[in-house]
């Protein structure tokens, strides 16, 4: 799966407009240009681009690195302290980056039973 892949899968579950209406590529170079009016969105785009090591919106993505690129994130919503909206936002994003990568696995098996 690549980054593109990933955010699109993203946008399509997370139940809110992720994206915006912009491409996977052209909302990482807002977020990465302080552009984006969400800030969690800004965040989870640049983390899980920097956290896979991508050159490009192409570049392959994998289930740990992208948890890794999001650890800060995760523990700082899971504090005592944390916007309960901001928690479950990245409950369901964990959720769901879980659910692609599970999705991703299946579509492979599948094809490789084939």
């Amino acid at each position: 799966m690549t980054y593109q892949e990933l955010i699109e899968f993203l946008n399509q579950h997370l139940g809110y407009p992720f994206l915006q209406d912009m491409t996977p590529d052209a909302a990482l170079r807002a977020a990465q240009q302080g552009r984006l009016n969400d800030a969690l969105t800004s965040e989870v785009l640049t983390a899980l681009y920097l956290g896979n090591q991508c050159n490009a919106a192409s570049a392959p993505v994998d289930r740990a690195h992208s948890f890794d690129g999001l650890a800060d994130l995760r523990l700082r919503s899971q504090a005592d302290d944390s916007d309960p909206t901001i928690f479950r936002k990245v409950l369901k994003l964990s959720q769901e980056i879980d659910n692609a990568f599970d999705q991703e696995l299946i579509r492979q098996r599948n094809e490789n039973a084939s």
